[in-house]
Order: structure tokens, then sequence, then C-alpha cells
């Protein structure tokens, strides 16, 4: 059976990879290419999300928060030293990761909401903070980057929108697999161990502390790689998308609406949320704090009929088929023998 559930796993993800890319060398209309290229790089985001709270058990609301400092630390080397974005791409993932590892070891020793509600107030205060430097964040009005039509590499300048799809897309698969090393290896196993009993995993020897740290750094690396690529796609980052406070319930709901836990999880929520939001936009005329609503009224739904998410709810039925075929199976075996 763990030979089967690996297989379906891997068919899932091939599958999942073919089908986006179907999609972005077929789809010809703009408007739904930068929807789920917008859904892409926030997967990334939500995988991120998914990470601390479906592996390591931490609930954090600041992962939206990593994706603007990733944005704004390349976007202010760009602006201000001339580095182009792709080169600022490192730095600003690593400075990131600093950043992250380091709110980390002051808020992870908090447990349950109470490290909720701190990496809450964290990016309430980065919101001020924007503002406040607006000589090199752009305040109010954001950061912006100058759009040209001529192909730039270095900066991430492609006059085509099919071609930011494809990087979204790259983003998405690079966050994916990173989760599933986590999930693989003896530091996810550990992060699962204190997800599951906290207390019962620092007695046999986890060190609780360091390894939530790392969790979290890396995970702040994950949603910086989306953020940069954000940047280059849309050529702006402002304050009340990457720290907004209705922006930063967006990774957890597509992390819950997929399935906490699940390899898959923020990728599948993302892919349903960012299309749901957009078409109701459309057809309602972007009412302001409409996105907000449907984050709220899916995420009460999702909590209050699919728990475990849309992944879940297919697992749950593949292994209630299972154990009704292998039922059946035993109950013909039964009834040979009595013959």
């Amino acid at each position: 059976m763990k030979m089967n559930a690996t297989l379906w796993k891997r068919v899932a993800i091939i599958g999942a990879i073919v089908v986006l890319v179907l999609i972005g060398a077929l789809l010809q209309q703009t408007f739904w290419i930068r929807v789920l290229t917008l859904g892409l790089l926030f997967s990334a985001v939500a995988q991120s999300w998914n990470l601390m709270a479906g592996y390591a058990g931490q609930w954090s609301l600041a992962q939206l928060a990593f994706f603007g400092v990733g944005a704004y630390a390349a976007g202010i080397l760009q602006q201000t030293f001339g580095i182009p974005l792709l080169i600022g791409l490192i730095p600003a993932i690593l400075l990131t990761a600093l950043f992250a590892a380091g709110i980390g070891y002051i808020t992870l020793r908090l447990r349950g909401h109470y490290f909720s509600v701190v990496t809450f107030f964290l990016v309430v205060a980065l919101f001020e903070l924007v503002r406040y430097f607006a000589d090199y964040t752009g305040g109010q009005y954001g950061l912006n980057l100058p759009f040209s039509r001529e192909v730039n590499v270095l900066g991430l300048q492609f006059p085509q929108t099919r071609v930011y799809y494809f990087l979204a897309l790259g983003v998405a698969i690079i966050a994916t697999f990173v989760l599933w090393w986590v999930a693989n290896s003896k530091f996810g196993l550990k992060l699962r161990a204190i997800r599951d009993d906290q207390d019962a995993a620092a007695a046999l020897g986890v060190r609780v502390l360091s390894y939530k740290v790392i969790a979290m750094a890396i995970s702040g690396a994950m949603a910086a790689l989306a953020g940069v690529f954000y940047l280059a796609t849309y050529k702006l980052m402002d304050a009340d998308t990457a720290f907004g406070v209705h922006a930063s319930l967006d990774p957890v709901t597509a992390g819950i609406l997929g399935g906490a836990g699940q390899l898959l999880g923020g990728v599948l929520g993302e892919l349903i949320l960012q299309p749901v939001i957009a078409q109701v936009n459309q057809a309602a005329g972007s009412i302001p704090g409409l996105a907000a609503m449907i984050h709220g009224l899916i995420l009460m739904l999702v909590i209050l009929f699919l728990p475990k998410g849309i992944i879940g709810l297919v697992k749950k039925i593949r292994d209630n088929r299972n154990s009704r075929a292998i039922a059946a199976m035993k109950a013909a075996e039964a009834a040979e023998v009595k013959a």
C-alpha cells in the first residue's frame, strides 16, 4: 500500500505539471493567464505556510510578509544600487531567510494562538514601516519598476505575458520541491514530531526551538522567491499587497483549502482560490473589501466542512473505497473456506 501511495503521489505531481504546462501553452485569454500566474506565485507562499503549519504545526500569519520583504529587498537593490532583479534574487532571499530566522527565534518560543497573534502584529508593523520609509519603498504608492518591451533576462523583463506564467510555474515547482525535500528528510520527521507533541519531541532530544527556527527560515526563503518574481511580473509591490491584513489570510485560506500537511495542498488551494476571487471581482465590479469577504467565507466553509482540505477528502474517499474492497475480499475468502 505504501508503494501504491508513493506512486500515486508521483503520478499526481507529474500530471499536475503537465496540465499546467499545457494550460500555459494553449490558453489564449490574457486575463486568465495573469490570474493563473498570480495563483502560481501565491502558491509558493501557500506552500511556505504549509511547511510551517502543516508540517511543523506553527500557524504563522506572517508568510505573506516574507513575500513582501523579499520583493522590497530585490526592488531596493535594483533602484538604489543598480543590481538587476535576477542577481538581486539571491541576496533578497538570504536577507529574508535571516529576517525570518530572527523573527522565529523571538516568537517561536510561544505556542498555538499566541504565536499566530504575534506574527499577525508583525504584518501590521511592517505595513507601517513600509509607509514610513517612503523614500526607499515608495510609501503608499508602492515600489515601482520601469516597464520595457525589450528582453532583459537579468532584469527579468519580457514583453510576453506567457513568459511570466512559466516563470511562476517554475517558482511553484521549486517551492513544492523544497516542501517535498523537507517532508522526506529526517528534518521533516522531527518537524512532524514537534507538530504532534512538542513536549514529547523535546523529551526525546529534539532541539525544538532550533528546528522551528530553521523551518521558519526555509519558509521565509520560499515566500521571498515568490515575492521577487511577483515584482518582476507586475512591476509593483505595495504595502497592501505585501502586508495588508486581509492579504495575510490568502496563504492560510489556500493552504487549508488544498490540505494542510499535504504536498500539493498550497498549489491546489491557490489555483482554486485565485480564479474564484477573479471571477467574483469581474462579475461584481471589484467591490472594495470583496476579496477579504471571499477569503473569510471560504475559510469558514472549509474549516466547517473540509477540515483536512480537498486532498484530505480525496484521500479519505480513496481509503474508504480500499477498505470496502479489502472487506469484500475477506468476505469472499471466508465464504470459500466455508464452502
